[in-house]
């Protein structure tokens, strides 16, 4: 059984709380990277983790609602159900959510086993560039949300 989520849609509770922290990530990704540019560099390593570390365990907890706890049958009722145009944005979704969660993982990987020697690769041109990833996943992640929940 599903719990009612809290922003008044179709949507259970798992998916209003992976919604929220979405919606809080870039903001929290900004304070990570603020640990960085004040040389705090350890805090920057693990506000990094545990926040790829929350994030993906929400994830995980979404994924077990759609395929396990029915939520799918919820998207059913949405009027975009079965539209190309919900197909797209979906797809859309994925190749950011994806790219985004790879690209994260890799710099952290990578940045962990080089800091603090060899740290000479461009980590910051990369972390502009996971940043910018995991912006549009959360926004086409919202624009998935309306569709497939609010309409």
């Amino acid at each position: 059984m599903q719990i009612e989520g809290f922003f008044g849609t179709r949507a259970d509770l798992i998916v209003d709380v992976v919604m929220l922290a979405s919606a809080a990530l870039p903001f929290l990704l900004y304070g990570a990277i603020r640990f960085a540019r004040r040389e705090e560099y350890d805090r920057h390593k693990w506000s990094q983790i545990v926040l790829f570390t929350l994030v993906n365990t929400l994830v995980l907890l979404l994924e077990i609602d759609i395929r396990f706890w029915g939520l799918d049958k919820v998207i059913e009722q949405s009027r975009y159900y079965g539209s190309d145009t919900l197909a797209i944005v979906f797809v859309v979704h994925l190749i950011f959510a994806i790219s985004s969660t790879l690209l994260w993982l890799w710099l952290i990987i990578i940045s962990v086993r080089r800091y603090p020697v060899h740290f000479r690769f461009p980590h910051k041109r990369y972390g502009k560039i996971v940043f910018a990833d995991i912006v549009m996943t959360v926004i086409t992640g919202w624009i998935l949300y309306a569709m497939a929940f609010a309409s």
